[in-house]
């Protein structure tokens, strides 16, 4: 937890101030790196769910498939940072060709890049 009065910096000795801001970047980076994963992996299981349960696709469509999977993080002051850092400002779960792989998962088409 942070408070005004605490300064994280005193905890990490070894490591200036760039040195931790950096590492943070890193992290939130992989933990993007597994959003998506984890993203692609329950739109996967829903679409063989769908399969099963609509196997005509007359009720569920790719726009249920999806549904329910974007938490924004751009309240986060850490995720602005992260993004004007790491992307110039873009978002990374955003992307054009990140989105376009989503759809084409929730359509059937697995192009294992995520």
């Amino acid at each position: 937890m942070s408070t005004d009065d605490y300064n994280e910096w005193r905890e990490c000795l070894d490591a200036d101030c760039c040195e931790l801001i950096a590492s943070y970047m890193e992290l939130i980076d992989a933990m993007v790196r597994g959003i998506q994963h984890l993203k692609a992996e329950t739109i996967r299981a829903r679409y063989e769910l769908s399969l099963k349960f609509d196997p005509e696709h007359k009720w569920i469509t790719t726009v249920d498939i999806l549904s329910d999977l974007n938490k924004p993080h751009y309240e986060s002051l850490a995720y602005q940072q992260y993004v004007r850092t790491y992307y110039d400002g873009g978002d990374p779960l955003s992307f054009k060709e990140y989105v376009d792989s989503m759809v084409r998962l929730a359509q059937g088409v697995d192009d294992e890049t995520y």
